[in-house]
C-alpha cells in the first residue's frame, strides 16, 4: 500500500506540470494503457505462480506513479470541455461516479474473488482499464493541444515552483486549497483511521466495520448528487458553512459509541465534507489561468489526498503510546475548528465569491 500511495502523492505534484504542457487526453490514454499492461503482468504472474515481493513492490510503485500522473490531467481536462455554467454539475457527476465505485467496487471484487479467484479479479480489472484507455482516446476527446516541447528536469522544477507560487499568491486559490486541506487533515484522515479502532473498542464484527465504512461512502455519494441540483448559492460562504458543519459532525462522531450512531455520524461527516470539496474544486478551476490549471489541480489533489497519510501516521504513533483515541479525535477536530476560523478571517476574497 505504501509502494502505491507514496509515488502517487509525489507524482500528483509533478503530474500537474505535464498536464499543463501536453494534451491531457493523451496523458490519460497512456497512463491508463500503462496501468492495463501492469495488470496484464499481474495476471500472467498469477497463472505462472511467479509472484515475489520484489516484483509486486515494483508493479505497485509504477502503478502509483501512473495514477498520480493521471489525476491532475483528468481534473484539469473538465474545464477545457465543459462550459463554465455546467462545470459544477460536471464535477458532481465525476465525483459522484467515483464515490459510487467506492461503494460498488469492493462488493464486485469480493464477488469475483469468491467465484473465480485472483485471476478473474485481476483480469476484470485489466479489461476495465483497457476500456478506460479507449474512452479517452485523443481523437474522441478532441481537447486543446498545448505546447508539446520536450521538458527537461530544470523546466519541470521551474514550472512546479511557478505553480506553487501562483497558488500561494492568489488569495482565492490559496483559501480554497487550505479549506480542502483542513477537512482532509483534521476530519477525513482521522475518521478513516479511527473506524477499525472504534469498532474494535465496541467489540464489533467485520460487518459492523463494513457498515460504518459503507455509511461514509454513501454520505459522500449522496452529497455529490445533491450538489448536482444546487442553484444560485453564494458559494464562498456556503463552503465555509459546510466546513464548520463538517467539523461539528466529526465532533459528534467522537462522542458516540454505538455502531449505528458511528455509521450515521460518519455518513454525515462524509456528506458535509463533500459539500466543501465539490464547490471549492469548481471555484479553483474557474479562477485558474488555463496554462496553469494542471498545476493548481495537482496542488489541490495533494491537499485532498496527500495529507491523509500524515493523519494516519500521527494517529498511529499516538495510539501506539496508549493515548485514548477519543481524546485524539477531539484534539484533531478542535485544531481543525481553530484553523477554519483563522482561514475564514483571512479569506475575504474567497468568502465573497458568488
Amino acid at each position: 500500500l505504501t509502494a502505491v500511495s507514496l509515488p502517487r502523492v509525489i507524482m500528483m505534484v509533478f503530474g500537474g506540470v505535464f498536464a499543463d504542457r501536453f494534451q491531457k487526453s493523451r496523458l490519460l490514454f497512456w497512463t491508463n494503457l500503462g496501468q492495463a499492461f501492469l495488470m496484464l503482468g499481474v495476471v500472467l504472474l498469477h497463472y505462472a505462480d511467479a509472484y515475489s515481493v520484489g516484483t509486486l513492490l515494483l508493479i505497485s510503485v509504477v502503478f502509483g506513479i501512473l495514477d498520480g500522473m493521471s489525476y491532475p490531467a483528468l481534473s484539469s481536462l473538465l474545464p477545457s470541455l465543459v462550459p463554465a455554467s455546467q462545470l459544477q454539475r460536471a464535477n458532481s457527476l465525476f465525483q459522484g461516479s467515483l464515490e459510487l465505485m467506492f461503494v460498488i467496487g469492493p462488493f464486485l471484487a469480493g464477488l469475483l474473488l469468491t467465484q473465480g479467484g485472483f485471476g478473474l479479479s485481476f483480469g476484470t480489472a485489466m479489461i476495465l482499464i483497457f476500456i478506460a484507455a479507449v474512452l479517452v482516446l485523443p481523437r474522441l476527446i478532441r481537447d486543446p493541444i498545448p505546447d508539446t516541447s520536450v521538458l527537461s528536469i530544470r523546466q519541470v522544477l521551474r514550472d512546479l515552483r511557478e505553480g506553487i507560487r501562483y497558488v500561494k499568491e492568489t488569495p482565492v486559490l490559496r483559501a480554497g486549497t487550505l479549506s480542502i486541506a483542513i477537512v482532509n487533515l483534521f476530519v477525513m484522515g482521522p475518521l478513516i483511521m479511527s473506524i477499525p479502532i472504534l469498532v474494535g473498542a465496541a467489540k464489533g464484527s467485520a460487518a459492523d466495520l463494513s457498515l460504518i465504512e459503507g455509511g461514509l461512502a454513501v454520505g459522500t455519494f449522496v452529497a455529490s448528487v445533491v450538489v448536482l441540483f444546487l442553484r444560485s448559492i453564494h458559494r464562498g460562504r456556503f463552503v465555509f458553512r459546510a466546513l464548520f458543519l463538517t467539523l461539528g459532525a466529526f465532533l459528534l462522531y467522537t462522542q458516540v459509541a454505538s455502531i449505528p450512531l458511528l455509521a450515521f455520524t460518519a455518513a454525515m461527516s462524509g456528506f458535509l465534507l463533500m459539500l466543501v470539496y465539490l464547490p471549492t474544486v469548481t471555484i479553483l478551476q474557474e479562477r485558474s489561468d488555463p496554462d496553469k490549471i494542471g498545476r493548481v489541480m495537482s496542488i489541490m489533489a495533494l491537499a485532498a489526498s496527500g495529507l491523509e497519510p500524515i493523519a494516519f501516521a500521527v494517529l498511529s504513533l499516538l495510539v501506539a503510546i496508549e493515548i485514548p483515541i477519543q481524546f485524539l479525535l477531539i484534539a484533531f477536530a478542535v485544531i481543525g475548528v481553530v484553523c477554519g476560523l483563522l482561514l475564514y478571517r483571512r479569506s475575504r476574497d474567497f468568502r465573497n465569491i458568488s
